[in-house]
């Protein structure tokens, strides 16, 4: 059964924190954080209890969030990233919502591992969200390294958000930046490195093809985590 979800009071609150990306303050929502909407003082009325088909969500922080067209049916979507501060693992939600002609939205995707953790054994310090953003139907994921950046591009095909590319470029620390570039969708690869400190330093560039199928999907993708001989393709 397909689930359905209201965010017509939230949505206000979201555009303002769009145009900023995700390194904006966080906002605490409410225990219920079923129609996601962000509060920032106690509500009057008195609560009601959720129905019980709606426990509530240990995601009590919202991060950020972005809006454009992702299933090409001209109605605007939206991209929700909530955080869980309360567990040892503080993981990240990122969920994709497709608009509705009548203004509401239904859930579209779920991830709980396209974006690293904030503790556990699957966090990195160096490691963090930076934006999300959607253009020409695509999502891209931005992710800082401790000397660069990294970006995770999905697009909804065959009933799934699938990556269909991914791009890294970090300074190794050692004089020379490193930059990445996997074409998912064709399998073309390429890999180089240029010295950034004017001393003499080797150069390389790789071009090649690593096929891979099926594509993996934002629902169960873990970032870096992929190999292809001793690089990291993803």
């Amino acid at each position: 059964m397909k689930r359905y979800i209201t965010l017509v009071v939230w949505l206000p609150a979201m555009y303002l924190l769009i145009t900023t990306g995700c390194n904006n303050r966080p906002q605490h929502t409410a225990t219920n954080d079923t129609a996601q909407t962000t509060t920032t003082a106690p509500v009057a009325a008195a609560p009601t209890a959720p129905p019980p088909t709606a426990p509530p969500s240990p995601y009590n922080v919202f991060i950020c969030a972005a809006t454009g067209d992702l299933n090409k049916d001209n109605v605007s979507d939206s991209v929700v990233v909530m955080h869980d501060t309360t567990s040892a693992e503080k993981p990240y939600r990122l969920q994709v919502l497709f608009g509705r002609p009548d203004g509401q939205y239904q859930l579209a995707a779920t991830s709980e591992t396209a974006i690293l953790p904030d503790g556990g054994e699957g966090a990195h310090d160096a490691i963090n969200l930076d934006s999300v953003l959607v253009s020409k139907g695509v999502l891209t994921v931005r992710i800082s390294l401790l000397r660069g950046t990294a970006e995770y591009l999905y697009r909804y095909q065959h009933q799934h958000f699938e990556l269909i590319g991914y791009s890294r470029t970090e300074s190794d620390g050692q004089g020379m930046i490193i930059s990445e570039e996997y074409n998912l969708s064709t399998g073309r690869y390429i890999r180089s490195g240029e010295p950034y400190d004017g001393e003499e330093r080797e150069t390389f560039h790789t071009d090649t093809v690593i096929p891979i199928r099926p594509l993996p999907v934002m629902d169960t993708l873990v970032p870096f985590n992929n190999y292809h001989a001793k690089y990291i393709l993803f």
